[in-house]
């Protein structure tokens, strides 16, 4: 058993881990279902590229509601394990519910990004988990850590806004009618903080990995396949947009939802609607020992 990480209220992702402990989390756990479906295409890529393969021990940084976790379980097979990290109580509440019976799952509630671990992995991944440690250096630091020499992570992280047309055009409507917030800086963590090729290059190389590879990949993102006014929420909840209108007034929100039905429409195909999306796969091997 992987023992419990009791988190430190000074902890310095304390605002992350209380943003995915809020309405956040909890809509991402009872909309699970519809964020793996707008993202299957870069979950594929992802496990396409970890190369997992039976007996193996996996690490799933930011496993959210447990779909990577559960897809690492069946590669792996009964002879390997695979433990999922994550700081959001709604969403490992949901993951431990879907993962019911694996013998080979585990999931434990903790920042890791200072989690001591007491097994080594041989391999680590994450879909869309990496970009929320305030010291992402010291954070891949402590993940190289709890890898066996020689070992291997891999994970999926959004390329610029300005390059993934679901997130960006609903948000280009959306401040039409309320305030944008003022932009992050450069090193900020957020969805879209790892969106400087560069920027990875640096944090991996100061935490200690090597053979550093980082491949973009663009894929459909599905935002519904139940029509026009299911895209809609989902472009008004999610990404920039859903951070954006979260406190915004009433009469506001209807503006923007009026205004992304006319500018979403040309993206439907009878009730699916699909928007591109543009990612880096990035893989990286903890230094083995000579």
């Amino acid at each position: 058993m992987v023992p419990a990480h009791p988190m430190d209220p000074k902890d310095q992702n304390a605002e992350q881990i209380a943003f995915w402990n809020g309405p956040a989390g909890e809509r991402w756990a009872r909309e699970q279902a519809v964020l793996d479906r707008a993202f299957a295409s870069f979950t594929v890529r992802l496990l396409a590229e970890a190369a997992l393969g039976p007996g193996q021990r996996a690490l799933d940084v930011g496993c959210g509601c447990g779909t990577t976790t559960l897809a690492v379980a069946e590669a792996v097979g009964s002879a390997g394990a695979v433990v999922g990290i994550d700081v959001s109580d709604p969403m490992l509440e949901h993951a431990r519910a879907r993962s019911a019976g694996r013998t080979n799952v585990e999931y434990i509630r903790a920042d890791a990004s200072t989690f001591r671990f007491e097994v080594a992995f041989d391999v680590a991944i994450s879909r869309f988990g990496v970009m929320f440690f305030r010291d992402p250096t010291a954070a891949f630091a402590n993940i190289r850590s709890a890898l066996r020499p020689g070992a291997h992570i891999v994970f999926a992280c959004w390329r610029p806004v300005a390059d993934n047309e679901w997130a960006r055009v609903p948000y280009e409507v959306a401040t039409r009618y309320v305030p944008p917030d003022p932009p992050p800086g450069p090193d900020e963590p957020g969805p879209f903080s790892f969106g400087d090729r560069a920027r990875i290059e640096r944090i991996l190389a100061g935490s200690g990995f090597s053979a550093v590879s980082i491949t973009p990949f663009d894929a459909e993102t599905v935002v519904s396949e139940e029509g026009l006014d299911a895209a809609v929420e989902f472009a008004m909840d999610n990404g920039p947009t859903g951070r954006l209108l979260r406190d915004a007034p009433a009469a506001a929100k209807g503006r923007v939802r009026e205004a992304l039905d006319a500018r979403l429409r040309p993206f439907a195909q009878r009730d699916r609607i699909a928007m591109g999306g543009a990612t880096w796969i990035v893989s990286a091997s903890a230094p083995a020992l000579f």
